[in-house]
């Protein structure tokens, strides 16, 4: 059935089966809606509404509006009674069986909230801190309350963290107490998604996926990706200025790992929870210069030693995060970009450059709304991406910005060996590697990506090999929906 709305997402399906709750955005609006099924004729609810759910009876839906209010309305839309404010960023609602409880998951926790409003409390203070907790649904004897719990959150893909199924045994009687800890119903390695319990309360339906990539690179002769050190699940791939050793991020796991460029006798370097993006090699191969989230989802960079070692803080007093750094090739300085309002989506990138001598930090001119920079090996440049816009380059003999590409939003630049050219990736519509000159011209495809699945940590990635061939990890992973047979004890 098609619905006659700009992207819509389903929030809940009535008791009966005749009417969803769907919410569609449109402009930077939310706006909620009744759809019939079949037929798919549309009523509008409320703008604004951001999640919602049917009552077990069908004669009410709770919503929460995007201010964080949550209220409750007739199916028809009318007899609008606010229950309270539950503010922060809440996920999908959930309504008992019983119709006398209300779960929803605010900031990573799940919450409850009588019906009439009253009682608002987290649902499991205490337990696994470290995790998230969301999209919870009660079998329809509520008997149970299975739900979603994932590891360490990572803000650049909430799919990387570690989700599995978990459920509340909420049966009570005269000789049985309601358990005060969870189960847990699945492990590694599918991911799982929003889980469904069936009508007759006997399955579970949810979305499982399993990541996994392989490592690839352009065979000139057959115009072909093919396998590349052994076709191993991982991204990230730079190799030490003198070409003997490779570095690596492993795809899901995230860790980063130092081998022989043949990618035999890997050594690890890092371990979780922590996921390094763009490792570099310092230009005297000694130590290897990435980036990550903290826990509070702030860019923090970091360089740990090759051969290993203990991780350290590139700047461990600077709060306001540094991200996509890169040295100079001479070693002694660092650009990386900035978000000038950190913790703020639409705040502005800008480019700093580290003295290591003098700890001192300037801000490249011109640099505003430029983020990803790519020191040239020649020293002369410092490459950027700019949006919209494409690529800007800036000359430090001219000490000016040009543009160099503006075929749309591109990722990924990287420069050839010589300096007289910079790689990129276009995922659109014309999607593929290509490369530009730096004194000017069009752009030219180097590697054709129609057909081709991309993933990794930020769905995609590409890199070049000593030879400047590019390569790029192929999603070789699954993606199903699952029955899950839940069997009481």
């Amino acid at each position: 059935m098609q619905v006659a709305l700009p992207f819509p997402w389903i929030q809940d399906v009535s008791p009966d089966g005749s009417t969803l709750l769907v919410t569609s955005r449109e402009g930077g609006k939310v706006s909620l809606w009744a759809v019939q099924v079949p037929g798919g004729s549309l009523r509008r609810l409320f703008t604004g509404a951001s999640s919602a759910a049917w009552s077990p009876d069908g004669k009410s839906v709770v919503y929460r509006l995007e201010n964080g209010d949550l209220s409750v309305t007739g199916s028809d839309g009318t007899g609008t009674r606010k229950l309270g404010t539950v503010g922060g960023l809440a996920g999908p609602l959930s309504w008992s069986p019983d119709g006398s409880k209300i779960r929803f998951s605010r900031d990573n926790r799940l919450w409850e909230v009588s019906s009439d409003g009253s009682g608002l409390h987290p649902l499991l203070p205490g337990w696994r801190p470290s995790s998230s907790q969301c999209c919870g649904h009660w079998t329809p004897d509520g008997k149970f309350f299975v739900f979603l719990s994932r590891g360490a959150l990572l803000y650049f893909n909430d799919l990387l963290a570690a989700s599995q199924l978990w459920v509340l045994d909420e049966r009570r009687g005269l000789f049985r107490r309601a358990p005060t800890e969870p189960v847990q119903l699945t492990s590694a390695p599918i991911r799982w998604n929003t889980p469904i319990p069936s009508k007759d309360g006997t399955k579970i339906f949810a979305h499982g996926v399993i990541l996994r990539g392989e490592l690839v690179r352009y065979d000139a002769q057959s115009s072909r990706l093919q396998p590349y050190l052994g076709g191993i699940s991982a991204e990230f791939v730079t190799f030490s200025p003198d070409g003997q050793f490779v570095a690596y991020v492993t795809f899901p796991e995230g860790i980063l790992w130092r081998a022989n460029r043949d990618g035999s006798h890997p050594v690890q370097l890092t371990d979780a929870p922590w996921y390094p993006l763009n490792p570099r090699w310092s230009p005297d191969g000694a130590q290897i210069l990435f980036f990550q989230y903290d826990w509070a989802g702030h860019l923090r960079s970091y360089i740990v030693p090759s051969q290993g070692g203990t991780p350290r803080s590139l700047l461990p007093e600077d709060n306001e995060g540094q991200s996509d750094p890169n040295w100079s090739p001479d070693g002694h300085k660092i650009v990386f970009s900035r978000l000038e309002t950190p913790g703020q989506q639409s705040g502005v990138f800008n480019l700093r450059v580290l003295d290591l001598a003098s700890h001192q930090i300037t801000t490249l001119p011109g640099s505003e709304g430029v983020w990803s920079p790519r020191w040239s090996p020649s020293g002369r440049f410092i490459a950027g991406l700019n949006g919209a816009a494409g690529m800007k380059i800036f000359d430090f003999e001219t000490q000016r910005w040009s543009e160099v590409q503006r075929m749309g939003a591109c990722s990924f630049p990287t420069w050839s060996s010589d300096s007289q050219f910079i790689y990129f990736v276009l995922a659109g519509a014309d999607r593929g590697v290509f490369r530009v000159r730096v004194s000017g011209g069009n752009a030219e495809r180097v590697v054709d990506l129609k057909g081709f699945r991309y993933t990794g940590a930020f769905n995609l990635w590409m890199g070049l090999d000593p030879t400047d061939t590019p390569m790029l990890i192929r999603d070789i992973g699954t993606d199903d929906i699952y029955a899950l047979t839940l069997e009481q004890k």
